[in-house]
């Protein structure tokens, strides 16, 4: 595995009742999305996986910032505003939080974890 300063990894969930034509139109739309939503930050690698259920994304990039990642969600938020369940979740460096954004219609929520204090035992 190439290491890379940071990586986003995301979903976006369809609904039971949502028809083929609809999910579709999110899997030909979203790669323009996340161009335009990524342009900025330095970005080295993008992968789409479409499936049955839902759509993943992972990006890898030179760093971003909990105000480029909600960026990245919002950009997502039109294609997702009839009803999937959506989250992309920023892994930084090990010494800086994982930041997670949970996304449904207008709704965008952002989580941060933390790094646990360590101590060594001496």
């Amino acid at each position: 595995m190439v290491p890379f300063a940071c990586r986003l990894l995301g979903e976006i969930r369809y609904p039971e009742d949502y028809s083929f034509e609809r999910v579709a139109a999110i899997e030909t739309d979203i790669g323009a999305v996340l161009e335009d939503a990524l342009a900025g930050l330095g970005v080295a690698r993008v992968e789409v996986a479409p499936g049955p259920e839902s759509l993943t994304f992972e990006v890898a990039c030179d760093a971003c910032s909990s105000e480029e990642g909600a960026a990245v969600c919002e950009a997502i938020l039109p294609l997702a505003d009839d009803g999937p369940l959506g989250r992309v979740v920023v892994m930084r460096s090990a010494d800086e939080p994982i930041t997670v954004y949970y996304f449904c219609g207008e709704n965008l929520d952002e989580v941060s974890v933390e790094r646990p204090t360590c101590s060594v035992a001496e």
